[in-house]
């Protein structure tokens, strides 16, 4: 933890002060109300993980879990007249189920399994996206 917290806090050549604080601009505008954005954040934060730091990825993560946390509850404030509580109650279990899975999945993947896995999750994403563009397009 020690050698990551040395990366994240120096500024570069050595460190990455500058990256971690352009994430957070973008995680920040995507929560906001960009779409996309926290998506691009998301995959920046896997990009910048330092590799040869043994856990690296996961240090980043868990860097950035406060972040999201405080992002989140102010965007629910400010769209608290236009969220449906219904639905977030019903989704609030079902990420409490992912988190128990990503926790179980964690004991088990290296930080390579791990980049691998949320590219390919990243990928699907692009292209659910993309065929709902396209098929909108074609079949308005």
């Amino acid at each position: 933890m020690d050698d990551y917290v040395k990366v994240a806090s120096t500024l570069p050549p050595t460190g990455q002060l500058h990256t971690l604080i352009g994430i957070a601009l973008i995680l920040g505008l995507g929560k906001g109300g960009v779409p996309g954005l926290a998506t691009i954040a998301t995959a920046a934060t896997v990009l910048t993980a330092p590799s040869n730091i043994p856990g690296g990825l996961g240090y980043a993560v868990a860097l950035m879990v406060p972040i999201l946390t405080m992002i989140d509850i102010y965007a629910a404030f400010l769209h608290r007249s236009a969220l449906d509580w219904p639905t977030v109650w019903l989704l609030l279990p079902t990420s409490f189920v992912g988190m128990v899975i990503g926790q179980f999945l964690d004991g088990y993947m290296t930080d390579t399994g791990a980049r691998l896995l949320v590219g390919m999750i990243l990928l699907g994403i692009l292209a659910l996206r993309t065929w709902k563009d396209v098929a909108t397009f074609l079949f308005p």
